[in-house]
């Protein structure tokens, strides 16, 4: 049996209303979805003829002794079993073929839904919660797709059908299954019930099993650094023992409900089989028609039984469905204005900022009242404290987020108003950390404009002077960066960050201190590779290190969200007690 390994918190109100719009997802696929239908009624009533051939046989060819009756009914059986079979494999691979191809269209339609959404998203967000939206939620929906829509079909349409059947054949005795159909229905209430709640406690603590375990994974050379892989396996272990608990509070469910749907089911037959006989008996039923009910009445309780397993399916379907809308549905709050329109060429790269103020928090300034002009191939560094609001600059002016008062505008034009195109080919960022995505090292190059040429590859590489370095690698542009670019080094890295941008030729760079994070002999390297980079082109550069400060045309300190002070290196050393603060404690650490 399944159990739900989603995470998250969750409660599925209206599945009929999430139902209906699943359905709208899937508009495109309606007439495969009539298509599998279709094959499946045709199927369950191939099949519920069966038995009325075998009550055919009985009655007409065994009690009077009629052997050609009865081969004639075994060779129908015999070809309804064909038809039956050929008719069940297209039902099973068009169910399926309806179900991947849906969950491609939701797969895509959510991943491309958190791409858009904007970083204070992420930052609130568990990665471990979201990593499983796209892998434990999938996966549920993947199992019903694969087993549980078709099960839930076709065993729906069995029942109905049976129900049917059974009526035609005696319905005296359809009623008094009917009357332990009631029964069943009242026991699977219950264990709905019950299960609904063990399945929430499920997908609550999966989610923190996901984010424990990555969490530990993620920072195992600081467990290790602190001999701390005790303490963090028994903080794993106690979350991991709230998911056992709530997974066997789902066993405990199941393990009572379905004897008892046995017990009902035996009830039942012994019931059909006591009215049966005695009927038989009296001259009132026919042999053939009391096996054609008893044949038709162990087909009516097996697709119950079957359909009590999918509702585990139909269950975690559900509630994946309902975390996954609850992404869909998160609004983009950095998103293009209708009406938006391309920066006039050719740009300048001026970047100003007027009167704006910025919190990541409602009532926690991070920012107040910041007025900024950079102007065309200036570079331009901002330095301050840890908090100061520093890095928050270059995010507001990459458009990460929008100020919650004032612009910022490139070339004077409120970034809000510029399409998003128009912003990506004018604006790039330099992380600290200069990622790469799997793949070759031209993936990554070309990441920004796949479709620049090798001869504008091979330009900018001799530009930067790193065509030595490229060259004298194994495969060249071929060779494999590995997860994360975990073949090269942190200077390797960020010399590919540098050419890639390079290579996407923007007006106007923010860097967030590429060189921080580097040892003083890539840190050369790297400065070579940024002379090349940001020549005419304005630049923000966010300073961790001074000596990015000393480089720069013109130097802004932060403290508090404010700038308090701006001007070059050598004036504000002079003039600014707390940058001379700044340059003394950044001389003793280089001392």
């Amino acid at each position: 049996m399944r159990y739900m390994s989603s995470a998250g918190e969750y409660k599925v109100e209206r599945p009929g209303r999430l139902i209906g719009r699943a359905a709208r997802i899937g508009e495109r696929l309606k007439w495969p979805m009539i298509g599998a239908l279709s094959v499946t009624i045709v199927a369950t009533i191939v099949r519920l003829i069966g038995p009325l051939i075998v009550r055919g046989g009985v009655d007409d060819g065994v009690t009077t002794g009629d052997k050609s009756v009865i081969i004639s009914a075994g060779w129908i059986f015999i070809g309804l079993l064909a038809v039956q079979y050929i008719v069940t494999a297209i039902s099973q691979w068009t169910v399926a073929y309806v179900g991947e191809q849906y969950l491609r269209q939701l797969r895509g339609a959510v991943f491309g839904r958190m791409l858009r959404l904007d970083m204070g998203f992420f930052s609130r967000s568990k990665s471990g919660v979201l990593v499983s939206r796209m892998t434990a939620d999938i996966e549920s929906l993947q199992e019903f797709a694969s087993d549980g829509a078709v099960l839930a079909l076709s065993n729906g349409l069995t029942v109905v059908g049976v129900a049917i059947a059974l009526v035609l054949v005696d319905w005296q005795m359809a009623l008094a299954v009917f009357a332990v159909v009631t029964a069943l229905a009242l026991v699977t209430t219950i264990f709905q019930k019950q299960a609904r709640k063990a399945y929430d406690r499920v997908r609550e603590w999966i989610g923190n099993v996901l984010g424990t375990l990555q969490e530990g994974i993620t920072g195992v050379r600081v467990v290790q650094a602190f001999a701390q892989e005790a303490s963090q396996a028994t903080a794993f272990g106690r979350v991991n023992e709230r998911h056992f608990e709530a997974n066997m509070a789902a066993a405990r469910a199941i393990s009572w409900y379905f004897p008892v749907v046995a017990m009902l089911r035996i009830v039942a037959l012994v019931a059909s089989l006591a009215i049966g006989t005695a009927r038989v008996i009296d001259g009132s039923m026919t042999i053939g028609t009391l096996v054609a009910f008893l044949l038709y009445l162990d087909w009516f309780f097996q697709p119950i039984i079957n359909l009590s397993n999918v509702y585990n399916l139909l269950q975690s379907a559900l509630a994946a469905l309902s975390k996954l809308f609850g992404l869909i549905d998160q609004e983009v709050l950095i998103d293009e204005r209708p009406g938006a329109f391309d920066l006039p060429q050719p740009v300048r790269g001026s970047v100003t900022f007027e009167g704006v103020d910025f919190s990541y928090v409602d009532d926690v300034p991070v920012l107040s009242n910041i007025d900024l002009e950079v102007a065309p191939g200036e570079r331009l560094a901002v330095v301050g404290e840890t908090g100061s609001g520093k890095s928050t600059i270059a995010k507001l002016a990459m458009r990460f987020y929008d100020p919650d008062r004032g612009t910022v505008a490139v070339d004077d034009v409120d970034l809000k108003d510029v399409t998003e195109s128009s912003r990506v080919d004018a604006l790039a960022l330099i992380p600290q950390d200069g990622f790469l995505f799997s793949g070759t090292l031209r993936d990554n190059l070309v990441y920004a404009r796949p479709d620049a040429s090798d001869a504008d590859v091979a330009r900018v590489l001799a530009t930067m002077g790193i065509s030595d370095w490229v060259e004298s690698l194994p495969e060249g542009l071929e060779t494999e960066v590995r997860e994360r670019g975990g073949r090269f080094s942190a200077g390797e890295r960020q010399l590919v960050a540098l050419a890639r941008a390079f290579l996407a030729d923007p007006d106007v760079i923010v860097l967030d201190e590429a060189t921080s994070n580097l040892d003083p002999e890539t840190e050369v390297k790297v400065e070579g590779a940024l002379r090349a980079l940001l020549a005419d082109r304005t630049s923000i550069v966010i300073a961790h290190r001074l000596r990015s400060a000393e480089r720069a045309d013109r130097v802004v300190l932060v403290d508090g969200g404010s700038i308090i002070a701006e001007g070059t290196h050598s004036e504000l050393a002079e003039s600014s007690p707390k940058y001379r603060e700044l340059v003394e404690v950044w001389q003793r650490g280089l001392s």
